[in-house]
This record gives structure tokens, C-alpha cells and sequence, in this order.
């Protein structure tokens, strides 16, 4: 008896030190103290409640399976998005920046920085700017400083449509006042005016004619825009600034030809930047019902992206939804 006794005491030991170094590898130190992180116990203890006594049971049979519509449900924004476009000439006009204009309350300042000649609003430290005489002359601290924290500043940069840089480095352009998306040195250039941006206060750069010439072969490489603009998210997003696209209305109809190798799908583009910004013609911003249809066509192109689409025109804009007024 004694023997078996002794056995019995020897196995349980050995149980439990074999126990206690398997235990080892699942204990957690967190700044409360010392837990056990058990991955079968995990599911049940986050099932069980501090105070519940018993353990609801329910039927998988009786949970609806959800719908691909129920899967594929964006999450929408609770607030619609509005923004102002404001030219630099008239920033001074208004004042406070308390920015109701015609009952708007806005939610961002957007204001365009360079133009298709590719003269720059600023003066920029980018070398490249120097080397071609593109740099402007203002400095951008105090008109971030009239602008406040109190909403987000957007600054608008054309991308390769550039008519000076196509003029004074042939090498890097495509076709007239174009640049070529695939030039290494171009794309660097335009980052580094976005970072450069996004350093001195401004929290989402918007590019427009981010995509190539109309005369240019249907063989154009989107993949080059995709790269492009995936590559440029990513690097901004490092100082926490958004990237997003200027559109124009015509940009969202399939041309006659049927050929769409301008720029990437509107899907595609919907994965990489945050907002897709389209300026409307008068007499779609005039016109209810051309309003709705236009819209149906981006919701078409964008499906459960839509969310991310702010039309931008000259009047207050529809009373639901996103909206950028533009100020001249």
C-alpha cells in the first residue's frame, strides 16, 4: 500500500511539473500582472459573463445565414463630408473661418496650390521645383494659421499635366503639356511635394490629371497610375496625411470607343485613395434629375465605395449626402 501510495505521489508530481512548463508558454505579462493566455480557454472565457449564471444556448440552425449584400455592406460614414474650395485670392475675405456659408457647416478647406502650367502656389525646398523654375514665392504658415485646426486643410496639386516641366525636361513628357506616369523621376517629384505639404500642416493632398493624354495609345499602362498612387498613399500616410483624386464629371462616363485605359478602375482607385473629388457642370448641379442620374452612374462604377465620392460645384449643394462648395 505504502509502495502504490508513493506512486501515486511520484505521478502526480511529474503531472504537475509537466503541467507547469507547458502553462509557461501561454502566460502573458501585461501591466496589471501576470495572466494565462489559454487559446481553447480563450473562446469559452470571452463567452462567459462575470455575473451570468448560465450559458444562453443557440440553435446555428435558427442564425440566418447573412446575404453577399449583408456581407459586402460598407460601413457609411455617420456625417455626411463638406468641404469648401477656396481660392487663395479670397482667403482673406472670409472671415473666422467659421465657414458657414449659406448654412454649410464644412469639414475641410480645400485650396489649389499649383495649376496645369506647374507653377507652384508656395515656396518649396523640392530641388526639382528650383532647378526648373517652378517654385513660387508665398510661404503657407500664415494661411495655415488663419485656416486653425478646427477643420482639415486640403491642398490640390496637379499631377502630369504639367506644361512648364514638359516644356524644360523633354525627357520626362509624354505628348504636349504632359508628363509620363511611368517616369521615376517625375513621380518622385510630385511625392515629394505632397510630403512636403503634409510636413507644413495640410492633412490630405488632392491630385488632379493623375492619368494620361487622350491622344494617347489605348495601350496606356494603368498599372503605372496604380503603382503610383498606391506607392504615394503609402508614403504619405507615414505623417498621417490622406491622398485623393480630383475628377471631372466626363471622367465618369465610358467613352464612345468603349476604352477605358486612360486610368484604372474607379474600384480599383477606391482601395488605394480616400475621396474622389468631381467638379460638375452647371446644368448638372441645376438639374435634379441629371444630378440623380449622374450619381447612379458613380454608384455603378464605385458599388459600396460610393460613400467616398464628393461632388463639388458652385451652389450650396443637396441637402443629404457629401458636398464641396466651390468659392471664386
Amino acid at each position: 500500500m505504502l509502495r502504490v501510495l508513493i506512486g501515486l505521489i511520484l505521478v502526480v508530481c511529474v503531472l504537475a511539473v509537466v503541467i507547469f512548463f507547458w502553462f509557461q508558454r501561454y502566460i502573458v505579462h501585461t501591466p496589471d500582472g501576470v495572466r494565462l493566455d489559454v487559446p481553447f480557454l480563450r473562446g469559452i472565457s470571452d463567452e462567459i459573463s462575470e455575473f451570468d449564471d448560465e450559458i444562453p444556448f443557440e440553435d446555428p440552425r435558427e442564425t440566418p445565414e447573412p446575404t453577399p449584400d449583408e456581407r459586402s455592406e460598407p460601413q457609411m460614414p455617420t456625417e455626411p463630408f463638406r468641404a469648401v474650395w477656396v481660392a487663395e485670392s479670397v482667403i482673406e475675405t472670409i472671415p473666422g473661418w467659421s465657414l458657414s456659408l449659406g448654412g454649410l457647416r464644412a469639414d475641410a478647406v480645400l485650396i489649389a496650390l499649383s495649376d496645369e502650367t506647374g507653377r507652384l502656389r508656395w515656396d518649396t525646398d523640392v530641388e526639382m521645383a528650383s532647378r526648373f523654375a517652378l517654385s513660387g514665392e508665398n510661404d503657407l504658415a500664415p494661411l495655415l494659421f488663419d485656416i486653425g485646426e478646427e477643420v482639415s486643410r486640403v491642398a490640390l496639386l496637379y499631377g502630369f499635366r504639367n506644361q512648364l516641366m514638359a516644356q524644360r525636361n523633354p525627357p520626362a513628357a509624354l505628348a504636349g503639356d504632359w508628363l509620363d506616369p511611368r517616369n521615376i523621376e517625375i513621380r518622385d517629384y510630385i511625392m515629394e511635394l505632397g510630403l512636403e505639404l503634409g510636413r507644413l500642416g495640410f492633412n490630405e493632398i488632392v491630385l488632379t490629371d493623375v492619368l494620361f493624354p487622350l491622344d494617347f495609345p489605348v495601350e496606356a499602362d494603368a498599372a503605372a497610375l496604380i503603382s503610383f498612387l498606391r506607392e504615394f498613399a503609402a508614403v504619405l500616410s507615414t505623417i498621417d496625411v490622406s491622398l485623393s483624386l480630383m475628377t471631372r464629371e466626363s471622367d465618369w462616363y465610358v467613352p464612345e470607343d468603349g476604352t477605358t485605359s486612360r486610368r484604372p478602375s474607379w474600384a480599383v482607385l477606391a482601395e488605394i485613395i480616400t475621396r474622389f473629388y468631381c467638379v460638375l457642370d452647371v446644368e448638372t448641379t441645376t438639374d435634379e434629375e441629371r444630378f440623380d442620374e449622374f450619381m447612379q452612374t458613380v454608384h455603378t462604377a464605385l458599388g459600396g465605395s460610393s460613400h467616398q465620392f464628393v461632388p463639388t460645384g458652385l451652389g450650396s449643394g443637396p441637402e443629404l449626402g457629401n458636398w464641396m462648395v466651390r468659392v471664386e
